[in-house]
């Protein structure tokens, strides 16, 4: 007497459903950390270039590949100890404090990797090994992207992306578009009053 066992049509259907919340949650992470990526990137970008942080940022291009890399692994590791004090933060009753230490630590660490390996890039890829398993990991998260774009989950996200962009633009145009408060008009009529009153000449 042999088992029946479900239709594969089925086994597949419960898996999706099983596997979409992972889907929903990795394509709102991956969307996150490229745009946290982008951001911190262009944040930095409109520093002013001071002296000591040209002469800095010079200093690590110069780095030896062992000692650059030594530089890029510092922020990880620094910010260990700010992620569990964080956590200790949370299981203490403090989730507000615990929360901000991470977005902070985050925010902090993302760009400080990012602006670090742009300035150490050519160095550590003259290591073999590291080269190796930069370019394994470029590939795997291509090929984690490229599902990711072609799921369900990373297209429903997009259009709910997309259609937010809508509303917002909707909105700018139509404030944009208003005639202006009875009160906006006023201090205008009352500004142009007062630079009348200054261009008159005083009187003899």
């Amino acid at each position: 007497m042999t088992s029946s066992s479900p239709p594969p049509r089925r086994a597949t259907r419960w898996r999706r459903r099983l596997l979409a919340p992972l889907i929903y949650a990795a394509a709102l992470l991956l969307i996150l950390e490229e745009w946290l990526w982008d951001a911190t990137q262009a944040v930095l970008a409109r520093i002013p270039s001071w002296p000591v942080l040209v002469r800095l940022q010079r200093w690590v291009e110069r780095l030896s590949p062992y000692a650059a890399l030594a530089i890029f692994v510092a922020p990880t590791l620094l910010l260990l100890p700010v992620k569990v004090l964080a956590l200790l933060s949370i299981t203490h009753g403090h989730p507000t404090l615990g929360l901000a230490i991470v977005l902070v630590a985050k925010v902090l660490g993302t760009a400080l990797v990012a602006r670090i390996y742009a300035l150490t890039r050519r160095s550590l890829l003259s290591l073999a090994w590291f080269q190796r398993y930069h370019d394994k990991l470029l590939d795997w998260k291509d090929r984690l992207t490229a599902q990711l774009h072609a799921s369900a989950g990373w297209r429903q996200v997009q259009r709910l992306l997309l259609a937010m962009r809508t509303l917002l633009a909707r909105l700018r145009a139509r404030l944009s578009a208003e005639p202006p408060s009875p009160w906006t008009r006023m201090l205008r009529l009352f500004r142009r009053l007062a630079a009348r009153m200054r261009k008159q000449p005083p009187p003899k």
